[in-house]
């Protein structure tokens, strides 16, 4: 019964949002999506930090100065006071199903990392070669992309004190939880215009998590912290090392977001990358061979703003414990990411060193992409990197 009345109020708080909202919806060639909001009643420790404020550019270079200073703390010690946060966030998301007789009857949820939203997942740009989204679709996977917390469509409330890891964290529980129970796909039913390709849907038999840089961290600490509600994990551009991040925030180059071009509607302490930036944190390998111009281009001008507070506590997702994951799971790296191995990931994954992370998964892989960055997708060799993704799943039933 009281699964029934959260869907039914779930079902009652969409409408009152999308009645005033136009919700898309797009046919693919291998399968239908379709765009609206989720409201997530969430809950979650939260944190005040001593970091600097940012109102301007010149704020915003100095909070990344700072960020990258070496005796700058990253950890508990950067706390002022602990606190909660609780509300309904609204959490702009893209539901796909794949049109193929041959459906997995697998919802793959992805996670995206900092300076972009879940376009990442879903490039305009030449999207037969660069959508991983179309990609999943072709494979016979349904595939839930959202935008998280500060980014994109979805809500974007105080970048200190409230777009914090573990929230964003429990907002990834909650909407396993309600892709698990179906009540996503009643939400996905209910939100216009009606489809039948959403009127079927039942619940997906299994459920894969798959994450992109920050969105990996999430994801990484969502396996180990809940990990009987997944079914799988792919870990793209992640690895715990000495060398993730060590190239710095000042790498970004950012701006104040209502100062750069285009202007982004933004309050206080968010920061976003400047071109040179972006080429710095996400592009990798041979200029001439691994991306073109126009990938460049398209990867600068999807970009997003990022909240302070979401880096002051990036470190709880760090090293998290999981015995209670007890499925497979796929480290994907970029040979050339600079973000992550500095340039170069071959030999850095142990995967001996993995498993006491994860004691109990069923498999752990390490692939190497080569000749790409960390923004997998965007360069020449994307569907090379998903073919990895869905040859692993493949072998362990997923």
């Amino acid at each position: 019964m009281a699964s029934v009345l959260l869907a039914l109020g779930l079902l009652l708080l969409l409408h009152r949002r999308t009645s005033a909202s136009s919700i898309d919806f797009s046919q693919r060639d291998h399968g239908i999506c379709k765009q609206f909001e989720i409201p997530v009643c969430a809950t979650a420790a939260s944190a005040i930090y001593d970091i600097p404020t940012v109102t301007n550019d010149i704020e915003a270079a100095a909070w990344a100065i700072w960020d990258a200073t070496r005796d700058t703390p990253h950890s508990v010690q950067s706390i002022i006071k602990n606190t909660t946060v609780s509300g309904t966030f609204n959490i702009h998301v893209q539901l796909c199903v794949p049109k193929t007789s041959e459906q997995k009857d697998v919802l793959q949820i992805a996670t995206h990392g900092v300076h972009y939203d879940s376009r990442y997942w879903d490039s305009a740009y030449e999207a037969e070669e660069h959508s991983y989204v179309n990609a999943a679709l072709r494979a016979g996977y349904a595939i839930l992309t959202y935008d998280r917390l500060g980014v994109g469509q979805s809500d974007k409330p105080d970048a200190y004190t409230v777009v914090q890891a573990p929230l964003e964290l429990e907002i990834l529980r909650q909407l396993t939880l309600m892709a698990r129970n179906g009540s996503m796909y009643d939400l996905a039913a209910a939100s216009g215009p009606i489809d039948t390709a959403f009127q079927q849907l039942g619940k997906p038999s299994k459920v894969v998590h798959l994450g992109h840089s920050f969105g990996s961290f999430l994801t990484s600490a969502f396996i180990a912290n809940y990990g009987p509600l997944s079914d799988g994990a792919i870990i793209t551009s992640y690895l715990l090392t000495e060398y993730l991040a060590n190239a710095g925030s000042t790498s970004w180059a950012v701006e104040y977001p209502s100062m750069s071009c285009p202007p982004y509607d933004r309050p206080s302490g968010y920061v976003v990358c400047s071109k040179v930036g972006i080429q710095n944190i996400f592009f990798g390998g041979d200029p001439a061979t691994a991306y073109t111009p126009a990938l460049l281009d398209y990867g600068n001008a999807i970009k997003q703003p990022v909240p302070v507070g979401e880096l002051a506590s990036a470190f709880w997702l760090l090293g998290n414990y999981g015995p209670s994951f007890t499925s497979p799971v796929q480290y994907l790296l970029p040979e050339n990411d600079f973000y992550v191995c500095r340039g170069d990931c071959k030999g850095l994954a142990n995967v001996t060193t993995l498993a006491q992370t994860y004691p109990n998964a069923t498999a752990i892989e390490v692939a190497i992409q080569p000749n790409t960055g960390h923004a997998l997708p965007l360069h020449n060799n994307a569907t090379a990197g998903f073919q990895l993704i869905f040859d692993f799943l493949g072998r362990h039933g997923l």
